[in-house]
């Protein structure tokens, strides 16, 4: 079935970072299908070559960058070779992330610089990149990816927590500023789902052990998330996207019962101690 997105955009053009596996990719196949051209944006070269060669067989116009979104002046020249070579730009998605977990105590300045400069700056990078370009063609789609995380606050996660709060205000931020611009800004909440985030985890690797557990006990995948959150993000009335029951029952249960919710992450706290001590 046709994405309602692809009735809505003029042009049907398209920037995706991370595009070369997980989310990104998702997202560039529901695209493809509806024949998006497509800026497929990523630090893996290998990956996204082959990932541009299935978009093409599924029907979408690849356009593949090698960027590194922690890059400003980079974001901002591939931003405009973009829209200079299709004439324009109807939706951005800034999805690149890194995932990152481990207890706080354990982690490093240069870890927190990492993952801040990939899931935090590299939003917005992005953002600053494609607004100027939104703008001027006189409106269009801006979808940020965050993650349920950014409420959850679930330990050993502090820094994957604290990037994904801050894509979340930024985006609540710029859906105020950009409303009168004829700019639709979005932010997607996943919970955890079947994807690679794990492959390139900033943290020890019982971090990764646990990542990889949550993700296997999951029966959502990441063509499910991106499928539902390009839905959403043809409704204008919708802002913060939610594409699971379970991101919606953590943002529902925080809010009506804090003390709670709160007693809650204490006892996952243990739990989390206990699944460390097995796995070392």
């Amino acid at each position: 079935m046709p994405l309602s997105l692809t009735d809505r955009s003029t042009g049907q053009r398209a920037f995706v970072t991370g595009a070369a596996s997980g989310l990104g990719l998702a997202f560039c196949r529901h695209l493809a299908r509806d024949g998006w051209t497509i800026g497929m944006a990523d630090v893996a070269v290998d990956r996204l070559d082959e990932a541009a060669t299935e978009i093409r067989d599924l029907g979408g116009i690849p356009r593949t960058v090698h960027l590194d979104v922690t890059d400003a002046d980079a974001f901002s020249k591939s931003a405009a070779d973009f829209v200079e070579a299709t004439g324009g730009i109807d939706l951005v998605i800034n999805n690149a992330g890194l995932g990152a977990g481990g207890p706080f105590d354990e982690t490093t300045a240069e870890q927190w610089r990492s993952v801040i400069g990939v899931n935090l700056l590299g939003v917005v990078n992005g953002c600053q990149a494609f607004i100027p370009h939104l703008k001027n063609g006189g409106g269009g789609h801006l979808m940020n990816v965050a993650s349920i995380a950014a409420v959850a606050a679930a330990p050993r996660m502090s820094i994957y927590n604290v990037t994904k709060a801050g894509v979340r205000a930024l985006s609540e931020t710029l859906y105020a500023e950009l409303s009168d611009d004829g700019i639709h800004v979005s932010v997607v909440m996943p919970s955890f789902f079947r994807t690679n985030i794990d492959r390139d985890l900033v943290g020890p690797e019982s971090a990764r052990s646990m990542t990889q557990a949550l993700m296997d006990k999951s029966n959502l995948s990441a063509d499910e998330v991106a499928r539902h959150a390009l839905d959403a993000v043809a409704s204008e009335d919708i802002h913060v996207i939610y594409p699971s029951w379970m991101s919606r029952v953590i943002w529902y249960w925080k809010r009506l019962f804090p003390g709670h919710y709160v007693r809650g992450l204490v006892k996952r706290e243990r739990e989390a101690k206990a699944f460390a001590e097995k796995s070392s």
